[in-house]
């Protein structure tokens, strides 16, 4: 039996052995380890990736702006009326059944705002254009009515107006001018009546403080309630000028008609993100008072001769 002493020191040496392959083992299986999860790394790399890049693309896609697009009923009868009326514009200067083509324009302009009428609910109710030095903030869904509503009444001073050529063209007896006579009084009156109730606003309902009173609702209201006015057989005539073929001819009445078509086409893309709102309102604001003051133009020759 060996001594004590030398029995400890092979029991040490033992024990260091073991520690020593004890640490070796815990080495190799860490290393074993790392490299197992670097390869699983490398396995997932590429779904990691390309879940990257399909985020990338959405960011992408949500930063694009929205393509326009006709598949409804509005946008298709909004791009037939747009063209129709450009095509009865250029009929009227080359003399090219104008009044056939102004009815079809016309038809079509019904429908397209009848179509919009449907769809109103989609537009925002107000946007806040200004507010300094005064407050601008148009009510979106009234002002779409109340582009409808011009539309109509557009394209019925153009089928009248058709409808009064035709009976200048044709040999006039006693009945029928007292028919003419007649349809003239209801004309009058069903175009005054249907331009105080649609345009004129409500004096309880109008607020001078909103910009956008003087901007779009005074101006229209004075325009197209003038000009039915003007509609009555008592002052459609003066003289050797008569109000619609002289004054406000078939051919303003279809410029009118596009600007109002065209304008209601840009506030349908500026509520769907594709132009600005602030932008388009003041281009329609532009557009409104050059028409205004081009109107008051054409009409204070013949004013000034009633007055006189």
């Amino acid at each position: 039996m060996p001594p004590r002493a030398e029995f400890d020191d092979h029991q040490s040496c033992y024990d260091d052995t073991a520690v020593a392959s004890d640490a070796l083992a815990a080495s190799a299986s860490t290393l074993f380890a790392l490299l197992s999860s670097s390869v699983n790394l490398s396995n997932k790399t590429p779904s990691q990736s390309s879940i990257l890049q399909r985020k990338r693309g959405q960011q992408r896609q949500r930063k694009r702006r929205p393509r326009i697009v006709f598949r409804n009923t509005h946008g298709i009868s909004g791009l037939l009326s747009s063209l129709l009326v450009c095509i009865a514009i250029g009929a009227h200067h080359v003399y090219i059944i104008p009044n056939t083509l102004s009815i079809l324009a016309a038809i079509a302009s019904v429908a397209t705002a009848s179509s919009g009428m449907n769809i109103v609910d989609q537009a925002p109710k107000q946007t806040v254009v200004m507010e300094w030095p005064f407050k601008v903030i148009p009510p979106h869904r009234d002002a779409f009515k109340r582009t409808a509503y011009s539309i109509y009444y557009l394209c019925g001073r153009i089928c009248w107006n058709t409808i009064q050529y035709h009976h200048h063209q044709q040999q006039h007896s006693a009945t029928k001018t007292t028919t003419t006579s007649v349809l003239n009084w209801i004309w009058g009156i069903s175009a005054l009546i249907y331009a105080m109730t649609k345009f004129v606003p409500n004096p309880r309902d109008l607020d001078l403080s909103n910009g956008n009173t003087w901007l779009f609702v005074i101006p229209m209201a004075i325009g197209l309630t003038v000009d039915a006015f003007f509609q009555l057989p008592m002052l459609s005539q003066e003289d050797q000028l008569r109000w619609n073929e002289d004054v406000i001819t078939q051919v303003d009445l279809l410029w009118i008609l596009l600007v109002g078509l065209i304008v209601a086409f840009v506030f349908t893309l500026a509520f769907r993100g594709v132009l600005g709102i602030r932008k388009c309102y003041w281009m329609a604001a532009i557009l409104v008072h050059a028409i205004v003051i081009y109107l008051i133009v054409k009409a204070l020759p013949f004013v000034m001769q009633l007055v006189l």
